[in-house]
């Protein structure tokens, strides 16, 4: 019996060292570092294990803006990735959110292979390589990578360019055969998840193709693991006995899968046509668990890491403006429900950026709004994301349907406003509520989901639903992202291609004594 270990993390999103950046100097349990202690700590109890990255890992935390935004150069986060000793990875969706030649800059510095078999530049993964094979203990282990194809949906035109984005299906149907003759264990790592319910099949959401792991799952016969990502859920389950992971996000918990193998003479046809004629080694018994970061044993820092981390904090803390008033955001749902100073800023930087009649934003799960005095911490924790902006020019009855999409966050229950579940499982989609500003708009919860949005005005007058009016977006938003299909790429009017990020401090440097008039004006209502 020969025993072998994967340990998997996903979504890390550059959260390397244990803090979420909301304050200075933390030390929480979370990080792609207390990550590698929890797992050299569970590896001395094994001899054949591999660490696997499942994507998501160049963009999405204060430390990658600062890497992007002030060394232009993802040196320092590829220096800890190899050392952490990663069999292979896997392209997330994020890792294009820098632009394409930062991100081939990335994968030159890595000292492993990065997989992704279903996105491709002149019919071959961009990658350089879909597949790898690691032998382990005599056994052959064939690694599948497979991203998630919905990144046209959400990504910048610029940062795309020239690939062709396959369903994660057609990607796996087209190495599956192949992969199962050469290797004796098929692993597939899927940066995407769960569409249905992995018990009952049941939709849990659109069937978009953002998501296809239940079909990967239950579709392909000859797989020995799948693991996943993309929806920061933690799931550790055996399905049919396919052991089945994904670990969340941040480095806040690894992901375990330990199998049993015994070798075995047996050969046979599966449901893909593939003959096993080189697998003499069979899953006797699979486990898949979640190993919590708790952060219990002090991290010790190599000398670099102390002094990165100091250069990253002191980044962060560099003073960008004093506001007159605070717009501290207490309560995010308060927030949501009613117009907040805060929203009403974003609301106003953009229309000032843009020129445009409407404005729209979100309100992202890391902000807490601005104190008095405004670091750049402050900015980039209100404000985590690369987004761009785009104008589009939008009838009013456009307008009003994007809207609706936006109140359908809202839910009722037992005579009170309430997020809807829907909102909240199987991942939380809170930044796809957003609030406008320009108009004036009522949305009435107890009404039917898509006739919710009530007397709406543009300068005090009904807004005309055959009329043009000008709307600016950030580039996720602008061309669909977040199911707001009304949006599209073809209705963009105007580029901005300054990020949010920039834009907010370039206007708070500009404006020192901040004045903003009231631009967001909507009420919630039962």
């Amino acid at each position: 019996m020969t025993e072998l270990v994967f340990y998997v993390v996903s979504d890390v999103h550059g959260y390397i060292f244990p803090t979420d950046y909301q304050q200075a100097h933390q030390s929480l349990p979370m990080g792609l570092l207390q990550a590698k202690q929890t797992i050299d700590l569970d590896r001395l109890q094994h001899d054949h294990t591999l660490l696997i990255d499942n994507g998501d890992f160049l963009q999405g935390s204060p430390f990658c803006s600062f890497l992007s935004s002030h060394l232009n150069s993802s040196q320092p986060l590829t220096d800890i990735y190899n050392d952490m000793g990663f069999d292979v990875g896997i392209i997330g969706n994020h890792e294009f959110n820098f632009g394409m030649r930062y991100l081939k800059d990335t994968l030159q510095q890595l000292n492993y292979p990065v997989l992704c078999e279903n996105i491709l530049i002149n019919d071959q993964p961009f990658t350089g390589e879909g597949v790898t094979y690691i032998k382990k203990a005599g056994v052959q282990i064939g690694v599948i990578g497979l991203t998630t194809q919905f990144i046209p949906n959400w990504e910048q035109p610029q940062h795309i360019k020239n690939l062709t984005f396959e369903s994660a299906k057609q990607g796996l149907q087209r190495v599956l055969p192949k992969v199962r003759q050469q290797a004796d264990i098929v692993v597939v790592c899927y940066h995407g998840g769960f569409e249905k319910d992995i018990h009952t099949g049941a939709s849990t959401e659109l069937l978009t193709g953002e998501n296809e792991g239940y079909d990967l799952l239950t579709e392909f016969e000859g797989i020995d693991v799948l693991i996943t990502g993309h929806q920061h859920q933690t799931i550790a389950e055996v399905i049919n006995g396919i052991p089945v992971i994904q670990p969340g996000t941040k480095g806040q918990h690894v992901g375990k899968i330990t199998l049993d193998i015994t070798e075995s003479s047996v050969s046979n046809m599966d449901k893909v046509g593939a003959h096993h004629a080189t697998n003499k080694h069979v899953v006797r018994h699979a486990k898949s668990e979640l190993l919590p970061v708790t952060g219990k044993h002090p991290l010790i820092l190599t000398d670099v890491q102390k002094s990165l981390e100091s250069d990253v904090e002191n980044w962060l803390d560099t003073k960008i403006a004093t506001l007159n008033q605070p717009m501290c955001i207490d309560d995010h749902f308060e927030a949501r429900k009613q117009p907040h100073p805060f929203i009403n800023l974003l609301n106003y930087i953009l229309l000032e950026a843009s020129g445009a009649d409407i404005s729209s934003t979100a309100l992202f799960d890391t902000a807490t709004g601005f104190d008095r005095t405004v670091t750049m911490r402050d900015v980039i924790n209100n404000y985590p994301f690369p987004n761009t902006f785009n104008v589009l020019a939008m009838t009013g009855h456009e307008i009003k349907a994007s809207i609706e999409k936006s109140a359908a966050y809202f839910d009722f229950e037992n005579g009170e406003v309430i997020v809807s579940p829907t909102s909240i499982k199987p991942k939380p989609q809170h930044f796809n509520y957003d609030m406008y500003g320009g108009i004036y708009y009522e949305i009435h919860v107890n009404a039917p989901v898509g006739d919710r949005v009530k007397n709406i005005l543009f300068k005090g007058e009904p807004m005309d639903m055959s009329a043009t009016y000008t709307i600016v977006l950030n580039n996720y938003r602008a061309v669909g992202g977040g199911g707001y299909t009304m949006f599209s790429s073809d209705k963009i009017v105007k580029d901005i291609q300054v990020e949010g990020a920039q834009l907010i401090i370039d206007y708070l440097a500009q404006h020192p004594d901040v004045n903003v008039p009231n631009v967001t004006d909507f009420k919630v209502l039962k």
